[in-house]
């Protein structure tokens, strides 16, 4: 005999968006306790003080951005 629960729809909702929130955390942590990820962080920070970057606005873009 299989045992279930019923969960509605919204609280499903609201467990998966506050793990993928905890996941977002973790990601950035684990970024900034490595040191050649910190260094990134740095560098980005600098560029983007600089204006020294690209906007996209669409998947195509990046691709043609990153060939």
């Amino acid at each position: 005999m299989a045992e279930s629960i019923a969960i509605p729809k919204t609280l499903l909702k609201d467990l998966y968006m506050g793990l993928a929130k905890v996941e977002e955390v973790l990601a950035t942590l684990e970024e900034l306790m490595n040191k050649e990820g910190l260094e990134r962080t740095r560098k980005a920070e600098e560029e983007y003080r600089k204006g020294e970057y690209v906007t996209a606005e669409s998947s195509s873009e990046i691709k043609k951005l990153t060939e």
